[in-house]
């Protein structure tokens, strides 16, 4: 029996991998040639090499696999980015979940975005909150609903697969960095000079692990189920970091207002002159982070079984592996 593994480098596949590892799977995992792949280094891992804009790589990795795990996917909060994540998102998914059915995978779970999950103002989004064209949203959160939509349409025509929808994750195992990820190592090296206003829901990167598993198991083909955490402050998660590195969190917070008005002009600027710098924020990430929206993992926990743990522990269990590996000194 064989486990493929998409995105097997990034923050949630390393600790996946050596999840279904520790539970005695066969793991074969997708990766590209010129990639390092130091974050699967020394693991005891079959590797197929190709990517999902690679038709013909994806159907050669999924041959002889009886259950895969598609974490891979392209993250951008820029503008900029449509064509990539078109390609590579949707595309990629939709050309992938064909190989799957044609090659007889018995089950796939496919990890989407809590992005692909629409804001209910007047509370929690469950499963059935569709991000709506009304709405301003980003073009990764774009990508990855119409990446669902491809899911489906193989559901329809036999492929048995579930989706989950994690949200922001936090904790060990973060090789890159992910952009939360790097926001923690800045405030450990002390170079966080401001914040923002705003909160968002986060979640331990084990529960997100439990709930693949869980849903590969107990879920209902074609569901989907939100493995969503905790609602936090920026202010509580820096409060935190304060706690956890020994650095005092910046005094002075930017109004919301202010901070949109700045990263409009710093979006243009960066659009027009620094089209390969990676922004670290820009207006998107300031109105998500205050749009108030926020999940419901309740489907996760009674039909799957999921048990959710604190938060503020994958902030430790973060910051303590940044510290054994040499990102924090």
């Amino acid at each position: 029996m064989t486990t493929l593994v998409t995105g097997a480098t990034g923050h949630l596949g390393a600790n996946l991998v050596r999840a279904l590892l520790d539970r005695g799977e066969k793991v074969r995992v997708l990766l590209r040639k010129e990639s390092s792949n130091t974050e699967v280094g020394g693991l005891d891992v079959e590797r197929a090499y190709g990517n999902l804009k690679d038709k013909q790589s994806l159907i050669e990795a999924v041959k002889g696999c009886d259950y895969v795990y598609h974490l891979a996917a392209f993250v951008s909060i820029r503008d900029g980015d449509r064509k990539e994540l078109y390609d590579v998102n949707v595309l990629g998914t939709r050309s992938l979940m064909q190989a799957c059915r044609q090659e007889g995978v018995k089950r796939i779970v496919h990890c989407s975005s809590f992005g692909a999950v629409g804001n209910n103002p007047e509370g929690a989004s469950n499963e059935k909150w569709a991000v709506s064209p009304y709405e301003m949203t980003t073009d990764y959160e774009i990508s990855k609903t119409f990446a669902e939509l491809e899911v489906y349409k193989e559901v329809v025509l036999g492929l048995d697969a579930v989706i989950v929808n994690p949200s922001g994750i936090v904790g060990p195992w973060d090789f890159k960095p992910s952009l939360l990820g790097r926001t923690i190592i800045e405030f450990a090296q002390g170079k966080m000079r401001a914040s923002v206003k705003g909160g968002f829901d986060f979640v331990p990167v084990q529960d997100v692990v439990q709930g693949h598993l869980l849903a590969m198991e107990k879920g209902v083909s074609g569901e989907r189920y939100l493995l969503t955490g905790e609602q936090h402050s920026l202010s509580d998660t820096l409060d935190w970091l304060e706690e956890l590195t020994g650095q005092p969190k910046p005094k002075w917070v930017i109004p919301t207002f202010l901070m949109q008005n700045i990263a409009i002009i710093k979006d243009w600027i960066e659009r027009q002159f620094f089209p390969n710098i990676y922004p670290r924020f820009n207006y998107h990430s300031i109105r998500l982070l205050n749009c108030g929206k926020y999940g419901s993992n309740a489907k996760a926990v009674k039909e799957l079984g999921l048990k959710p743990t604190p938060v503020k522990e994958a902030y430790r269990d973060s910051v303590a592996w940044f510290k054994e590996h040499g990102f924090i000194e």
